[in-house]
């Protein structure tokens, strides 16, 4: 499902004064659109996105204020018909911050790096706490389920200031949220000697409250 910029500003209108939209971008689950300069819209593309988007919504609320970094604050939420079928959407608050390529990231020196390898491993640590979202069994924990570098926001020092786009979230074993720090081959995520780094540093944070099995 695609959506024209007048079915976007039709759909939100009920809720909110639409004096200017945009769009931004797309995702495997929904597009998004800028609404007044200062919030993001986002529609589900088919059906199980709209499922998912209800998970986002539900992980984003109970996050909020939790975590070392901004991540999107769910200001409305609603439903609309497409076809016989109701589809949810929300509309959230824009993060500030800008986006950086692999080549750019690369290029921060050691002490910057370290400084966001720090704010990642604790962003992970306290997503993985968290056991109020969803009924968590034991050695499982609750995932971000897409931390890749297009996902993070960084502030004018290059240090990482948010997180976007929790409508992977899920259930899983740790190990499946460092997959694109981790990985070797991606040529456009942040490359293993960083992800080695949070993963460290990510240890530690388990080690120092008493955890002692790590994957």
């Amino acid at each position: 499902m695609k959506y024209s910029l007048e079915q976007a500003k039709n759909i939100v209108s009920d809720l909110i004064q639409v004096n200017s939209i945009e769009f931004i971008g797309y995702g495997n689950h929904s597009e998004a659109f800028c609404i007044n300069g200062d919030m993001v819209l986002k529609l589900p593309k088919h059906h199980k996105a709209s499922e998912c988007l209800k998970i986002e919504m539900q992980v984003l609320q109970e996050l909020t204020q939790k975590m070392p970094v901004e991540i999107p604050n769910v200001l409305f939420n609603g439903t609309f018909l497409s076809g016989c079928e109701e589809f949810v959407y929300f509309v959230s608050k824009r993060l500030n911050g800008k986006n950086l390529t692999k080549e750019e990231f690369l290029l921060l020196d050691e002490q910057t790096l370290f400084h966001n390898a720090a704010i990642i491993a604790e962003f992970l640590y306290r997503l993985h706490s968290e056991k109020n979202v969803f009924a968590i069994k034991k050695d499982l924990v609750l995932l971000h389920g897409d931390l890749s570098l297009n996902h993070i926001l960084f502030n004018d020092k290059n240090l990482v200031c948010g997180i976007l786009d929790f409508a992977d979230s899920r259930v899983g074993k740790p190990e499946s949220d460092f997959v694109y720090l981790l990985d070797e081959e991606d040529t456009e995520e942040f490359g293993t000697d960083f992800g080695k780094l949070v993963l460290s540093l990510y240890k530690s944070y388990k080690f120092s409250v008493g955890e002692r099995n790590f994957f």
